[in-house]
């Protein structure tokens, strides 16, 4: 057979027989593919059913977490808010009590004529001890941050406050109260958790100190102490606020005074029942 009729005879079946064997294959190989398809794609929609589910009951139990921390947070400033009440409450009664035995003291020595002069002592003492409440003339001394403060330096500072007492009672003040809190000799003024405390109680600025003494000579007094003298270079220097003010009526509240031991006057103290006193600035000397 020559080649031209071999070419005629054989090239079209060759060719058909190529690309039916590469189709074959091809078909071959998707059959091979599918079930694989098939299976990733059930795993797949398993994991994704277990992840939603998962995503789900973390959503619930954050929900859950927030509504039970909620409700604790409520329940516990409703137990803040009840303490505070009742804690008033007991201080106003304390004070009904105190003003009670007070009234009841002063009608039992009045009506005894043993006892003449003693009520006028134990009035004196308890002016000067801070016990009872006072009232008279003196001088009203504000102290104050300096305007715009920002930093420790331009700000009252406990010693500030102390340095303030010391000095009025050099000046010849009788009794002094700071922000409503008397001043006696078992009272602290310190730093304590961010704020200046005085008898325990946290007190904020302006520093209000109500003086009873001399209006007329206290200013001028105090000025010639060193306490004065500091104060008017914290003015100066970092612009601390203070001003003094004559008033011709103020009244001090009582301090409250808890005396854990007692003994008879003329006996000798028990070192072992009689606690150390701290030395405290700022009261009364």
């Amino acid at each position: 057979m020559g080649l031209l009729d071999y070419l005629t005879s054989h090239a079209m079946d060759e060719d058909y027989a190529f690309v039916a064997e590469r189709e074959r294959a091809q078909a071959r190989d998707e059959g091979h593919r599918a079930p694989r398809r098939r299976r990733f794609g059930a795993l797949g929609a398993v994991a994704l059913a277990a992840f939603a589910v998962l995503v789900v009951a973390a959503g619930q139990q954050t929900s859950r977490s927030a509504a039970s921390d909620e409700a604790d947070r409520r329940e516990l400033a409703s137990q803040v808010a009840s303490a505070r009440t009742q804690l008033a409450a007991s201080r106003e009664r304390l004070a009904d009590l105190e003003a009670e035995t007070s009234r009841l003291q002063q009608s039992q020595l009045a009506g005894d004529a043993s006892t003449e002069g003693l009520l006028a002592r134990i009035e004196r003492l308890s002016a000067a001890t801070g016990t009872a409440a006072v009232r008279g003339p003196g001088v009203r001394v504000v102290a104050d941050d300096a305007p715009g403060s920002t930093e420790d330096k331009t700000t009252v500072l406990d010693s500030d406050l102390q340095r303030l007492a010391n000095g009025l009672w050099e000046a010849g003040a009788e009794a002094i109260s700071i922000n409503g809190q008397r001043l006696t000799n078992l009272s602290t003024i310190r730093l304590a958790g961010g704020a200046i405390t005085v008898n325990a109680r946290s007190l904020r600025p302006p520093y209000v100190l109500n003086v009873i003494g001399d209006p007329d000579t206290l200013p001028a007094r105090f000025a010639e102490t060193s306490s004065g003298q500091a104060w008017l270079d914290l003015q100066q220097q970092v612009g601390l606020v203070l001003r003094l003010t004559p008033e011709e009526s103020l009244r001090l509240p009582a301090a409250e005074v808890d005396l854990r031991f007692a003994r008879q006057a003329g006996q000798p103290a028990d070192p072992e029942r009689s606690p150390a006193r701290d030395q405290t600035q700022g009261g009364t000397p």
